[in-house]
C-alpha cells in the first residue's frame, strides 16, 4: 500500500476523530513515508484500531478515509492531476492511465488496483474494481471525495461486489451538482 494512504489516514483521523484517536492508533508505529510502500496488513490493522478507538464501524472509517483522501490529500499533493480535468467524470476517466501507471512505475510495491473506467451516459462512469485487498468501500469514498473536490456529488450503485461473492466490483456512478446549503 502506498505511503500516501498511511499519511492521509493519519490526517483524516486528526480531522475527523481528534489527536487522541491518532495517538492511540499510531502509538509505536513507524513513520510512514510518501515515497514508500507498506504491507496491506499494516493499514488493515490501523483501520481496525481506529474503528475501535473512535467507536465507529470499520466501513465508516474506510469510507471516510476515501472521501478525505480524494477531496483533501490527493487534491493538495497532486493538484496538476485535478487541474487538467474540469469534472469528476473526466478526472476518473484518466485515473488508471495517468495516475496508477505512474505509481506502478515509480513505487512498484505500492500496487494500486487495476481499474477499468468507462463513460456511462452523459454524466457518469462505470468502474470495474478487482483487488485482493477488497477495499471497495475505500473506492466508494474516493469517488465521492473526487466529486466533492469538483463541487459535485456521486451516486453509486454497485450491482456486483466481491464482498457479496462476485469476482469483482462494478460501480455505476452518476455525478450531479452538490446541494447548496
Amino acid at each position: 500500500m502506498h505511503g500516501v494512504i498511511f499519511q492521509s489516514f493519519r490526517d483524516y483521523l486528526v480531522a475527523e476523530h481528534g489527536r487522541a484517536v491518532v495517538h492511540t492508533v499510531f502509538d509505536g508505529e513507524p513513520e510512514y513515508l510518501l515515497s514508500e510502500a507498506y504491507p496491506d496488513a499494516a493499514l488493515i490493522r490501523l483501520i481496525g484500531a481506529a474503528a475501535e478507538a473512535a467507536g465507529r464501524d470499520v466501513d465508516e472509517i474506510v469510507y471516510g478515509l476515501g472521501v478525505y483522501t480524494a477531496e483533501t490529500t490527493f487534491s493538495r499533493l497532486y493538484p496538476a492531476f485535478f487541474d487538467q480535468t474540469p469534472t469528476p467524470r473526466a478526472f476518473l476517466l484518466t485515473v488508471e492511465e495517468h495516475i496508477h501507471e505512474l505509481i506502478r512505475a515509480t513505487i512498484p510495491r505500492a500496487g494500486p488496483p487495476r481499474l477499468a473506467i468507462a463513460p456511462r451516459g452523459e454524466s457518469g462512469v462505470r468502474i470495474r474494481y478487482s483487488s485482493p485487498r477488497r477495499l471497495c468501500v475505500l473506492l466508494r469514498g474516493l469517488t465521492e471525495g473526487t466529486a466533492r473536490h469538483y463541487g459535485q456529488r456521486a451516486r453509486l450503485e454497485e450491482p456486483q461486489c466481491m464482498l457479496r461473492g462476485d469476482v469483482a466490483c462494478s460501480f455505476d456512478v452518476t455525478f450531479s451538482a452538490a446541494a447548496t446549503p
